[in-house]
């Protein structure tokens, strides 16, 4: 006799959550073990997923290191906004112990982003000034080795 989820699409994850209970957990509690899979899956992805837009800036190599840049909002918009820079080293693994400054300007200083735990995350709010584009600039130093990235930026106007 087939499941009562062979009418759920295989790809599914109810039908994954289903069958799991169905194999493994006795009839009286199925159905109740079935709707807490379901019911905490759903909650996990609601707290993972982040309601507000993030733009990414694309991602460039530094030698071994991938560094990704995002920014907040989606896209950013004139003056301050949130600049995320991601930096993961061999097998995908956080570079944590680096130094990333960031500027918009060349005549600008260069202002140091706060590393967000031990993560490879690094934030900080920048001025992007005003204007149609914008071109952010990340210093990356690790050690003995330092190098500066640039990323273009297309500014929304303020709505």
């Amino acid at each position: 006799m087939p499941t009562p989820s062979a009418r759920l699409p295989r790809s599914s994850f109810l039908r994954f959550a289903w069958d799991l209970t169905y194999r493994w957990v006795p009839s009286s509690r199925r159905t109740r073990v079935a709707l807490s899979l379901i019911v905490t899956a759903t909650i996990a992805a609601g707290a993972c997923s982040n309601s507000e837009e993030t733009s990414s800036l694309g991602m460039r190599r530094w030698g071994q290191y991938e560094v990704a840049v995002e920014t907040r909002p989606s896209p950013p918009r004139e003056g301050h906004n949130e600049v995320v820079v991601i930096i993961s080293g061999e097998h995908h693994r956080p570079v944590y112990d680096a130094l990333v400054s960031l500027r918009t300007q060349a005549s600008a200083p260069w202002v140091q982003a706060i590393e967000d735990g031990h993560v490879g995350v690094y934030r900080r709010a920048v001025n992007f000034g005003h204007g149609a584009n914008a071109t952010l600039q990340v210093q990356l130093q690790r050690g003995d080795e330092q190098t500066v990235l640039e990323f273009p930026v297309a500014i929304a106007a303020q709505p």
